[in-house]
């Protein structure tokens, strides 16, 4: 089972924040906004719905802290959009 790991801008899979196998990277807009700002799998880890599980931590996160997500990212973009319904407490108006 993969771990996803926490930093200050992203959530990775892998040894390294730096060279991660996969990555969703954020920024803070404000107080009370995250911006979903890349999405990066690596070649190794495709097929497995990693970019998926990455943008669900970001959620998950995202309701504890108590903010609103606006997924710049385009694949992070289309998951929550065709999740709307499992996103849409979270998603910034």
């Amino acid at each position: 089972m993969l771990t996803i790991k926490q930093s200050d801008k992203s959530f990775y899979i892998g040894d390294s924040e730096k060279e991660p196998l996969a990555e969703i990277v954020f920024a803070y807009e404000g107080e009370d906004v995250i911006e979903i700002q890349h999405t990066n799998v690596s070649e190794t880890l495709k097929g497995q719905s990693v970019g998926k599980k990455l943008v669900q931590r970001v959620a998950e996160f995202a309701r504890e802290k108590k903010k609103k997500v606006v997924p710049l990212c385009p694949f992070a973009y289309k998951e929550m959009m065709k999740n709307k319904e499992e996103y849409a407490d979270i998603l910034a108006e």
